[in-house]
């Protein structure tokens, strides 16, 4: 049991670091990349990268448990939640990696995503969330259009603000008139989502790895605690029954009368014995 602490203790470590690291990626990549879901066909695939924050945020109580197991009196118990927030970890990380399987696949294909940003381009004069996605990915990845700058001509006679490093400020004369970004979106868009996708699953699969381990540690401990409790019951045996001999009271009667032997009495447990005359 021992060395089921020591590799539950170390498992804890693991998962306390990665799922920090893999939830606050998580968190900030989505924030970051939000205009993505307006821009692209992708908005289910990044959508369903919740999932990785579900578990990295089940790795908290993962690695308090895993530290407490061992232990802990009711180390039974706690030891089979330590083993159903592991499960589940596991099951919300399987279920991300497979839907980030289905983001990598659509990078294998570069025309479908260029053919959704042509058609969010198509109405970025009438839909606001479009307009200010297509503002944040161009000002973030320092980029214009989709292919290059005159992608924007077939909609529209001016370049947005967005092509020279400007937020829209409302007025309708505001365009690009200064230094321009001469390279599309679609390239750099394509290295955002493939960073994006390679570098969470291999955090999250080193998760998976860490949480298998956790999880047979685990059964371990609990299969140990229970062959160990029940060698302890059957090796124990309750102790015999003491047996003190004592002195009864002499019988009271005339002073005259002549006194007879004592009795013995025989007690099976020193709280019976008579206070008021101790020996």
């Amino acid at each position: 049991m021992r060395s089921s602490g020591l590799v539950l203790f170390a498992c804890a470590g693991l998962l306390l670091s990665g799922g920090a690291i893999l939830g606050g990626s998580v968190a900030w990549s989505l924030l970051r990349m939000s205009y993505y879901f307006w821009t692209t066909d992708l908005g289910v695939e990044l959508s369903s990268s919740i999932m990785f924050l579900a578990g990295a945020l089940l790795c908290l109580p993962t690695c308090w448990l895993s530290t407490v197991v061992p232990y802990h009196v009711k180390s039974l118990s706690l030891t089979a939640t330590l083993m159903a927030l592991v499960s589940v970890a596991m099951i919300m990380l399987s279920m991300g990696l497979s839907s980030i399987s289905g983001l990598s696949r659509a990078l294998r294909e570069p025309a479908m995503i260029n053919n959704s940003m042509l058609r969010a381009m198509s109405i970025d004069a009438f839909d606001p969330a479009v307009r200010s996605s297509f503002a944040a990915m161009q000002i973030e990845l320092r980029c214009c259009g989709v292919q290059s700058f005159s992608d924007w001509y077939q909609h529209r006679r001016t370049l947005p603000p967005a092509c020279c490093g400007r937020v829209w400020n409302g007025k309708r004369g505001d365009t690009c008139d200064g230094p321009l970004y001469s390279i599309g979106c679609l390239r750099p868009a394509l290295a955002e989502l493939r960073y994006f996708t390679y570098s969470l699953s291999a955090l999250s699969s080193a998760i998976v790895v860490v949480m298998a381990v956790t999880l047979f540690a685990a059964a371990y401990t609990m299969v140990t605690g229970v062959v160990e409790r029940g060698e302890v019951s059957r090796s124990y045996k309750p102790p015999p029954a003491l047996r003190i001999a004592c002195l009864a009271h002499p019988p009271h009667g005339p002073l005259h009368a002549p006194l007879g032997p004592a009795p013995l009495v025989a007690l099976t447990s020193p709280a019976a014995m008579p206070h008021d005359n101790p020996i």
